[in-house]
Formats: structure tokens, sequence, C-alpha cells
């Protein structure tokens, strides 16, 4: 197994896939009668390689040992969009054509994608860089809420600690789910998690065009029903045009907007508030709880009870 070392790689991502596949700390010994790792790792790279934290790491196998590899690990980066080594890439894209497995930690994915192995593909990267990468890569499918994908020879993770999921989920596919679960008592880290990364993003900035006025004025009525005439007298258009502006401005139909940033609010309530759970649907809107919960779990993959208790925090 080759780990990539790249310039500015998360030290995190690369911390979680050595203490995954490589040497097993002592404490292993007291869950399993295995000290030993199940893989050939190593960790590669041009030396020296500065991290994302701005030290540099010297110790590395050199890129030709990439050539032998089962599989190549490939984690995050601090600016994943830049140009890569083309001996990099070439050295990923023969992996890959040798029918290695892949698999990208955080924004690595982007690093497959610049060596062309993603086309057709279906993969994750960070929440916070979807727009990003399918600029970049428009023949790749992105699932982009999700906290890891198994497409087949190539893997991808989200966000930073969803690198742990997905080497997880691969020490389970190939030494059974008790080995995973193992490594994961030692991680103190669940073997699975779930829901995906749609629970942590951040609301995408609103469009500045020019129904705005409008945004602003249904952002401060969303408690209220809101019909389509009633914003639409608002808007001091037929509703038939408001729904089309509507679309062509936002992306979205009125009802799918509202949706949206109710539950934008109701989540702000949860973390920020002591409404109880009722009391914040009808704040936001919502008049049920019912329908809170049905909207709240199609947005964010969790309900809002449980959306409250993790992001809420708390003495343990």
């Amino acid at each position: 197994m080759a780990v990539l070392v790249l310039g500015g790689t998360f030290v995190l991502d690369l911390a979680v896939a050595v203490q995954a596949f490589g040497r097993r700390p002592s404490v292993f010994a007291k869950i399993r009668d295995e000290p030993e790792t199940p893989y050939e790792i190593g960790v590669c790279g041009q030396a020296p390689t500065p991290t994302s934290l701005g030290f540099t790491i010297a110790d590395l196998k050199p890129l030709d040992w990439i050539a032998g590899a089962d599989t190549v690990v490939v984690p995050g980066l601090e600016a994943p969009w830049a140009p890569q080594d083309p001996a990099v890439l070439a050295a990923v894209t023969r992996a890959a054509a040798d029918g290695a497995r892949l698999v990208s930690l955080c924004a690595g994915a982007f690093v497959l994608g610049q060596a062309g192995v993603l086309d057709g593909r279906r993969v994750t990267t960070h929440w916070a860089l979807a727009d990003e990468f399918r600029a970049a890569f428009p023949a790749t499918e992105l699932v982009e809420h999700a906290m890891y994908v198994d497409d087949g020879q190539v893997l991808s993770s989200g966000g930073m600690l969803a690198a742990a999921d997905l080497c997880l989920y691969v020490l389970g596919q190939d030494h059974g789910q008790s080995y995973a679960n193992d490594v994961s008592r030692v991680l103190v880290s669940p073997p699975h998690r779930t829901g995906g990364q749609a629970v942590y993003a951040r609301p995408r900035p609103r469009p500045a065009g020019p129904l705005a006025p409008v945004l602003d004025w249904l952002d401060e009525h969303l408690a209220e029903p809101l019909s389509v005439g009633a914003v639409a007298a608002q808007a001091h258009m037929s509703p038939r045009t408001l729904e089309r502006r509507f679309r062509e401005e936002t992306g979205d139909s009125l009802a799918a907007w509202l949706a949206r940033r109710r539950v934008e609010r109701a989540r702000v309530l949860l973390e920020d508030s002591r409404l109880t759970v009722t009391q914040v649907a009808h704040a936001a809107g919502f008049g049920s709880t019912e329908s809170m919960r049905r909207h709240f779990h199609t947005h964010t993959g969790t309900t809002p009870s449980v959306y409250r208790e993790t992001f809420r925090g708390g003495a343990p």
C-alpha cells in the first residue's frame, strides 16, 4: 500500500491513513493477538515535502515505489486545485492502468481527477469543495454529501475525519468487519457513522440578483404561511412569472427554496436556542414537527433531535 505525500498534504489525513493501515500501536495487543499490520505500507513522495502545517517530511519512498502497490492512498491537500507535478500524475495513472485500487481522502480526489482516472466514476470530496470539483471534472459524478463512496477500483471520502470512516471500511473489506471493528476500538471511533456530510455543510451564499429584495422579505417572514400568490403580490409579478424568475435566479422552485431556508433557520435555532423541537418547527415556519422532521432529514440526513445533540454539545 502506497500513501502519497504531496506539497501541502493535510497531516490529519496522512496520520489517519498511516494509523489505520500501518504499524499497530502497542495497545492493539490488548484487543487482538495480531500485532503486525496486514499491509506492507510505504509513504511516498518527492522529499523533502512541506505539509499543510508547515513542517516537511524527508523520509519518503521514491515515486516509483507506487508502481508495485496494490492500493494507492492519496490524502487531501491544502490547495487541491493547483496543478500537480506531471511525474506524480503519471505514477498514479500507471498504477490505475495496472489495476491498483485508488483511495482518495478528502481533497485527494482532485489529484485523481488531474491524473485522468475519474471520468465516468462516482466520487466524493469535502462538501466545501463541491463547486470547484464539478467545474474541474465535469465527466465525474460527484456524490456531494456522502461520507465515502465505493466505486470499485476508486474509493473516496469526504472531509478530513471522514478519512477514518473510509479507512475502516477498507479494512473491513480486506480483512473482515471484526478486524475493522477492533481497529476502530483503538481509534475510539465508530466503525461506521450513519448520515453523511450534509449535516456539516453550511448554507451557500444567497444569489444577489434582482430577486434579492424578495428573498430578504421571505427570510423575514419564514415563520408565516407563504403561498405563491402572496409572494408574487409582494414581488409585483404574476405567480407564473415569479416561479420562472425564481428558478432562473436560485435554481429552485419557491417551495423548495422555502423548505431549504426553513431547514437552515431550524439548524440555527437547534444549535443556539433553548426552544423545544416543536417550538423550533413553528419558529422556522414548518407548522408541525412532522413536517420539519421530513424536510430536515431530506436536507441533512438526520433528525432535528440528533442534530441538536450533536451540535449543542454539553458536559460528558
